[in-house]
């Protein structure tokens, strides 16, 4: 029988905003048990979700499904068998409903299940959704009346839009065989827009915007014209009511995938656009990260090629991941990484940061032995409404090495300022800035347990969870501990358990 266990947590009222973690949740987790994966609905709650190592006479398997409230307590908790043969391909909350979404994985048929659960009951709805386009999914988006699917087929984007109420598949016109990259799909109630990476006829690289209505007919298609002597790597679609398409990415060289900066481009409804570039070495506080003997060998040398009339070039991988309106700014949240080998034959640098080195060496060795993503810091950056960058700050990210692409830092807005932070090593770890000052330095708060004398095992407090944004300035960390207790009476010596942490900033 699962059990779950809650507790209430208080930390004391100081100067600046807290952190705080008013409760945990906890499951102990029996044996082989497979841990929890976490969907988040906003102030309608947070669900949990597994398989379970059961099975009905048709071979299908048992999936356990919890609902928490905002406080963290139960509010529900269902048990179903899936199909059998199918693979669970992705989630989205929508509607104030949960959807989940299956392909199948045998036979000719590779048609996809997608099971609405709602969020107030725990009952669901099934639907099937006609694949005529075998897709490696990687894009899955649901609005009023439709569910949108983007992925590859023979290397060539493909987005599929399935009508509820009609029950209708069809592929979105204008997309399929562009020899392009999905960047992003985006929904709202009365639109869908698609972001792909393009070529212009001189074979720079640039974005294309793809906008349908909510039926998934054909509206428009725009495409940035960057200068001739850069190229659009990357993007994100910022939420703007006066302007038509407002992006904010990375540019590089013409045909460069490195970025030598930011920028800002507006597509106003006319179809005119205008494009800001900002160069990493225009940023105040962008190498920040750095220890400050090489910080300030970096400076020396921008200063020096500056005097000299030279352009500065760096070139850094970085992903754009939230953009956001703060009355009349725009605020933009990203990550620069880099990818690690364990070869060490193979130039990478260690951060990604040479002055014209990074990505150029022509005798670099590229093995096999990929052992992830080092990210480096974050950066934050503030826009006005005609691209011009008013501050910038950045965030050092320390130890965090991942096999996926994935946000780290987060934002919260406080009246101090902006509150920066990611989860490692069981350690919430934040910092406060207002503008390009530093309001708070880095702290390390220590993720609360549920009994005083409760202690992480060191061999799995490496292990990173997870830290996602709920709801206005609270969060939720999430993972597996392994956890000792030699005090605590009623207590295991030892337990595994799936744990969430609710975090406040107040």
């Amino acid at each position: 029988m699962t059990r779950f266990l809650f507790f209430f947590l208080f930390l004391p009222i100081l100067g600046f905003s807290q952190l705080e973690q008013p409760k945990r949740f906890e499951v102990e987790l029996e044996g082989y048990d497979d841990e929890y994966e976490v969907m988040l609905g906003g102030k309608n709650g947070v669900i949990l979700y597994r398989t379970l190592n059961d099975f009905n006479k048709n071979g299908g398997q048992l999936w356990d499904f919890v609902l928490l409230d905002t406080a963290l307590n139960l509010s529900w908790q269902r048990r179903l068998y899936m199909e059998k043969n199918i693979s669970f391909r992705g989630y989205d909350y929508s509607m104030e409903s949960y959807f989940f979404l299956f392909q199948q994985t045998t036979g000719s048929s590779k048609d996809l299940k997608l099971m609405e659960m709602k969020s107030e009951t725990g009952d669901t709805l099934r639907y099937t959704i006609k694949n005529f386009v075998p897709l490696n999914l990687t894009e899955f988006e649901v609005t009023n009346g439709a569910a949108l699917l983007g992925g590859y087929y023979n290397h060539e984007p493909v987005v599929i839009h399935y009508s509820f109420s009609e029950n209708k598949t069809k592929v979105l016109p204008g997309i399929f065989g562009s020899k392009t990259e999905l960047v992003q799909l985006k929904v709202d109630d009365s639109s869908i827009t698609v972001m792909v990476s393009d070529r212009t006829f001189d074979k720079r690289n640039t974005l294309t915007i793809k906008s349908y209505n909510i039926y998934g007919d054909y509206l428009n298609t725009y495409t940035f014209n960057p200068d001739y002597d850069k190229g659009l790597i990357f993007g994100r679609i910022a939420d703007v009511e006066d302007i038509a398409n407002l992006v904010v990415g990375t540019y590089g060289g013409k045909r460069s995938d490195f970025s030598q900066g930011l920028f800002l481009g507006a597509v106003n409804e006319e179809n005119q656009q205008q494009i800001e570039y900002i160069n990493y070495a225009d940023f105040e506080n962008f190498f920040n990260y750095m220890k400050a003997k090489r910080q300030k060998r970096v400076s020396d040398r921008i200063d020096r090629k500056k005097i000299k009339g030279k352009k500065v070039k760096f070139n850094y991988r970085l992903l754009v991941h939230e953009v956001y309106k703060q009355e009349d700014t725009y605020i933009l949240l990203g990550e620069a990484f880099y990818p690690k080998y364990s070869s060490s034959n193979y130039y990478y640098g260690d951060d990604g940061g040479q002055l014209g080195g990074y990505g150029y060496n022509s005798d670099e060795y590229v093995p096999t032995n990929f052992a992830g993503y080092r990210y480096t810091h974050g950066v934050v950056a503030a826009f006005d409404s005609n691209g011009k960058m008013i501050w910038d700050n950045s965030f050092e990210i320390e130890d965090v090495l991942s096999y996926s692409l994935e946000q780290f830092i987060h934002a919260a807005f406080v009246d101090e300022g902006i509150v920066l932070l990611y989860l490692y090593d069981n350690q919430i770890r934040s910092k406060i800035i207002s503008g390009s000052e530093v309001v708070e330095g880095k702290k390390f708060d220590d993720l609360k347990l549920s009994f005083e004398d409760d202690k992480v095992n060191s061999y799995s407090s490496s292990k990173i969870g997870g830290l996602e944004k709920w709801y206005g300035n609270t969060f939720i960390a999430y993972g597996v501990q392994r956890i000792k207790n030699l005090k605590d009476s009623g207590v295991k010596l030892n337990r595994k358990v799936f744990y969430i942490n609710k975090i406040n900033y107040r």
